[in-house]
């Protein structure tokens, strides 16, 4: 089991008049190699769910293990745990800060006391992975374009060669080919590597289109933990949360009730597409 979550429970300001729990009672248990997507509206307590994975916040009560071994009893080392679980915020090029791309990716794998020249494999190969050219890794990361500094700063954490990799919005602001090419870099990682992904979306779309399980956060609470036309089955409860499902849902169900015999759970426009044939070649045949 690779990250653990046991009665998890985290209050912002306790005590004061601006007390929230943020989360509460959580139980999550997410396994080596799954690709897991995180659903929630804004205060769902989604961000801060994530940032326990890697001890960025300390739990109220309750417990977070890693790897069976609990990442806040005395002595264990966070640093080590961060060198393991990855975060890549929301708008990570923000934190590019070196004079170029090469020195920049290199800086993880540095603090980790990595020989000069395993940080630069590293730093390399993780560029190479995200799909970054190497005519770029000289330039400064303030000349490149929305999209390849995302790239890059994604490179800066993948360089630390982590099992498990938090991703928070890493498409927000990009365009539409952008978001397509960040996403299928991770999927690739993830298929290669076998490294557990946890993406953070608000993109409905690409979290049925890329994710195995959804976990939906809504106030503080775990609502829904399961695949993903499971979870989409529930549409009406996640139009109640302020979510929705997938565009493919409500177009599937609307020609079922025009009487179309579709499959109702197709999320993504590929298994659409075979419903609706299916469907209209066993029309035909009648």
């Amino acid at each position: 089991m690779s990250v653990k979550l046991e009665d998890v429970t985290y209050i912002y300001s306790p005590g004061t008049v601006y007390e929230m729990h943020a989360l509460e009672h959580v139980n999550l248990e997410i396994p080596d190699g799954q690709f897991v997507g995180v659903i929630g509206h804004t205060g769902s307590g989604k961000s801060t769910l994530v940032q326990h994975l890697n001890g960025l916040i300390r739990p109220t009560s309750g417990h977070v293990y890693y790897r069976n071994e609990d990442i806040w009893q005395e002595g264990y080392q966070l640093r080590q745990l961060r060198s393991h679980v990855g975060l890549v915020f929301q708008y990570p090029e923000h934190q590019l800060f070196e004079t170029d791309v090469l020195t920049d990716v290199c800086f993880g794998p540095k603090n980790q006391g990595l020989s000069p020249e395993e940080c630069e494999k590293r730093a390399r190969e993780a560029l190479s992975s995200v799909g970054v050219e190497e005519e770029l890794y000289d330039k400064s990361p303030f000349e490149l374009s929305g999209g390849q500094k995302r790239r890059v700063a994604i490179a800066g954490v993948l360089a630390m060669n982590p099992d498990f990799l938090i991703l928070d919005e890493p498409t927000a602001g990009l365009d539409p080919r952008g978001r397509d090419e960040i996403l299928d870099q991770i999927e690739r990682l993830h298929k290669e590597r076998g490294i557990s992904i946890l993406l953070v979306s608000h993109s409905m779309e690409d979290i049925a289109r890329y994710v195995e399980r959804i976990i939906v956060m809504n106030k503080g609470h775990v609502a829904f933990d399961g695949a993903p036309k499971e979870v989409f089955s529930h549409y009406k409860e996640l139009e109640t949360m302020g979510l929705a499902a997938p565009q493919m849902t409500y177009i599937m169900h609307s020609l079922k009730e025009h009487g179309m015999d579709v499959d109702v759970t197709a999320t993504t426009v590929e298994e659409a597409k075979a419903s609706i044939l299916k469907a209209l070649k066993g029309k035909k045949g009648k």
